[in-house]
């Protein structure tokens, strides 16, 4: 079902998203539409990363290529061989997950999911295609459908409404759907939206209704498993795609009907009705910043190493503070709020952009509610 031409575009898009992390001038990567130019333009570190990433994404032993075409040619033949393909997690601390999916289980997604989309003629693809959610909605998807496919930078400008027409499926993350509520671009007639990654917020949802979209869906999933649920409007709980068995008796199970093995949801989450479910939280206590998984606990443990911190909590703001995460700190003795700066310097060494505390608390003990839980601040 695959061609060498999509394995050279998941790559393609590995690549841009490798050089975007160091390079100032990020949209110049995903506006050159030379692949080979930019494999060519690698230093050494970013190409060690580079292979590294492409050989787990193939289950394969990182490989030095001189071409970005051999590296094309090795990994479809890999591909062919073993039909699967890892979707990769994005990992707060450079530590990513390997996500198996067989060639039975990405077309058993792919015509899983169709139903939902019935009537499109084109799909906008503004995600990339080396994760799974942009590889299943829109490289996938549009095959199955069978359904044009056009992919687009994730920039929700003015003339937005120039570019769209009817039967079109615009395929986003959360940021860009809140961009264009910001905004204030209507939508022409017959336009769809779909969303996932990270929870869209419910003002943001009726929003978009307000503006003129005609359907608006958004995935409930993760990269261990796939699209798990899809729900339309702000409150909804989300009913559970058709190629999943539930199990109910201790916890909620699911398994695809393809297959013999359940899985347990990564996130905690309420059953409501016999297929619809209400996520409630990451289990692993990550959350999402601009879309990247990050863990707190991780980011605690490095605040926690600088000798002025005595104890402190990071959590992910409340909506109405922002979308980054914020820290309560108690101090030693013989440290003072001035040293602020000093304690952002350490985390700065050690921690990537999403993962900064974009405000600071201090306190001469942690917050905790009246029955002694910890409390938010």
């Amino acid at each position: 079902m695959l061609t060498k031409n999509d394995i050279k575009h998941m790559l393609t898009d590995a690549l841009r998203a490798q050089l975007a992390r160091s390079k100032a001038d990020a949209l110049s990567v995903f506006e050159n539409q030379n692949p080979s130019a930019l494999f060519d333009c690698l230093n050494v570190q970013q190409r060690t990363r580079f292979e590294q990433v492409a050989g787990d994404m193939f289950n394969q032993p990182a490989k030095r290529f001189s071409t970005f075409e051999n590296m094309v040619n090795y990994y479809y033949a890999a591909f062919l061989y073993y039909g699967q393909i890892n979707f990769l997690t994005s990992g707060s601390t450079g530590a990513y997950k390997k996500c198996p999916h067989t060639t039975a289980m990405i077309e058993e997604e792919a015509y899983g999911v169709r139903e939902e989309f019935e009537g499109v003629k084109r799909v906008v693809g503004l995600v990339p295609v080396h994760h799974l959610y942009g590889f299943t909605f829109t490289l996938m998807l549009p095959r199955v459908l069978p359904a044009e496919v056009t992919w687009l930078p994730a920039l929700p400008t003015a003339n937005w409404q120039e570019l769209l027409k009817e039967g079109d499926l615009v395929v986003a993350f959360p940021l860009f759907w809140q961009y264009w509520v910001e905004l204030g671009n209507k939508f022409p007639q017959g336009v769809r939206g779909l969303s996932s990654t990270a929870p869209m917020k419910d003002e943001v949802i009726t929003a978009l209704y307000d503006l003129g979209i005609e359907k608006f869906t958004e995935v409930y999933g993760a990269s261990e498993m796939g699209a798990v649920g899809r729900r339309h409007r702000a409150g909804e709980a989300f009913e559970v795609f058709g190629f999943w068995d539930l199990d109910l008796k201790d916890q909620i199970r699911l398994k695809r009907k393809s297959q013999d093995s359940w899985q347990v949801l990564p996130d905690q989450a309420d059953m409501e009705n016999a297929r619809f479910i209400r996520p409630l939280g990451r289990t692993d206590k990550c959350v999402q910043v601009a879309g990247i998984n990050v863990y707190p606990s991780h980011v605690e443990e490095v605040l926690s190493q600088h000798p002025a911190v005595k104890e402190c909590k990071v959590r992910l703001m409340r909506p109405e503070e922002g979308e980054r995460l914020k820290a309560f700190i108690v101090l030693n003795e013989g440290y003072n709020e001035g040293h602020l700066d000093i304690i952002r310097t350490h985390l700065r060494q050690k921690l990537s952009v999403h993962e900064m505390p974009r405000s600071f608390t201090f306190g001469d003990k942690l917050p905790v509610n009246e029955i002694g839980k910890a409390a938010d601040w």
